[in-house]
């Protein structure tokens, strides 16, 4: 990129400004763009390549075919190869029928592809030692992000929307970029992409978000809501930072054992704590040996804090999403994620059940539901 116009340019230096800030990368790191062709990712392998001297770091592509869209998918992977030999670039290349992923793990598309990019992503990072996996998320898309969890219910994590940074592997440097910026800034440079054509398709909900929602908030209430959002994204974010602190400190007091995927918890020091933190150190717990938090949901947490709370339930326990199950033995609060599937394990325990994420039992029955 030769003879950046001024817009160009200054793109280039906002995209930095926000490496350097959230500390992205180091000199020596080796960073792998996830690319699919569209203009985020390429803007983004656009940048890091004129940036990748300056910045002393080495950078390659990653591109997962997912057999959505038929010719058109392979002509996104060819424009990817295309571009990667232009630049000089090393590319790889997968491809994974998530289609036939989602059935056979019983997810949406979305999330069964969502699942597969990560662990494509990882993996190559991994096998080809890269230290920091880059990604095109950008303003808007935090933006709509933070829309949807609010339409559907969500707490402090939600309302902070996509992270700079997350698990210290994965960066996004357009996070601070509007889409708008980001299709001139290509325009600028004379760069082609590729347009999905599911982006205008509004039975999901992220498009009807984007395409519906956000116009009638701007002509019907504040014509700068996009700001206020990000404002109201950029002030929860460090305080639920703040928050997950104080909680893995609660966490660590909290805990008398640590197994292969168990951890116990002294109840009477999770009880202690007042209701909101006491929520935190469990959602940590969990974390910590689920690994992810997809499928719990607050009345999960909930639940285990009221299990927590009952006496006289010393060797009964309650099964959640992902093979977990909570035991209670007297004064301890054991998390397991079991090897076996949960109702393979035999009817000797009391349990509570859940099935797509609700109890299956009659809610009336269990007193820790209000």
């Amino acid at each position: 990129m030769t003879g950046l116009s001024s817009f160009a340019s200054k793109f280039k230096d906002q995209v930095l400004d926000t490496i350097r800030e959230h500390g992205m990368v180091s000199p020596g790191h080796s960073v792998l763009i996830g690319i699919s062709g569209g203009p985020d990712s390429i803007a983004l392998a656009q940048v890091l390549t004129s940036l990748k001297k300056s910045l002393d770091i080495r950078i390659g592509l990653a591109h997962l075919n997912h057999m959505l869209r038929g010719s058109h998918a392979l002509a996104d992977e060819a424009f990817v190869r295309e571009f990667a030999r232009a630049h000089n670039l090393d590319l790889v290349v997968e491809t994974k029928n998530v289609a036939e992923l989602s059935k056979k793990q019983r997810l949406c598309v979305e999330e069964a592809g969502r699942n597969a990019r990560y662990e494509f992503f990882t993996r190559i990072a991994c096998e080809k030692g890269f230290q920091r996996v880059a990604l095109g998320h950008n303003r808007d898309d935090n933006i709509e992000q933070v829309l949807m969890n609010l339409v559907r219910g969500t707490g402090p994590l939600g309302l902070r929307g996509i992270p700079p940074v997350r698990q210290e592997k994965f960066i996004r440097p357009l996070i601070r970029m509007p889409r708008a910026d980001i299709l001139a800034f290509l325009n600028e440079i004379h760069q082609a992409y590729r347009v999905d054509g599911s982006n205008e398709d509004t039975s999901y909900l992220r498009n009807r978000i984007r395409h519906c929602l956000i116009p009638f908030l701007e002509k019907e209430f504040n014509p700068d809501i996009k700001a206020g959002l990000e404002r109201l994204s950029g002030i929860i974010g460090p305080e639920d930072d703040f928050l997950d602190r104080m909680a893995r400190t609660a966490l660590d007091k909290a805990t008398t054992g640590r197994e292969k995927n168990q951890i116990d918890l002294s109840i009477p020091t999770i009880t202690e704590l007042d209701r909101a933190l006491g929520a935190r150190v469990i959602r940590a717990a969990l974390l910590s040996i689920k690994q992810n938090l997809r499928r719990i949901s607050n009345t999960h947490i909930r639940d285990i804090l009221c299990f927590a709370g009952k006496k006289g339930d010393s060797g009964k326990s309650l099964d959640l999403p992902g093979q977990l199950r909570v035991y209670r033995y007297r004064n301890i609060l054991r998390i397991k994620k079991e090897e076996t599937a949960l109702r393979t394990l035999g009817r000797h325990l009391k349990t509570r059940r859940y099935q797509n994420g609700q109890p299956d039992e009659n809610p009336a029955a269990d007193p820790c539901i209000k």
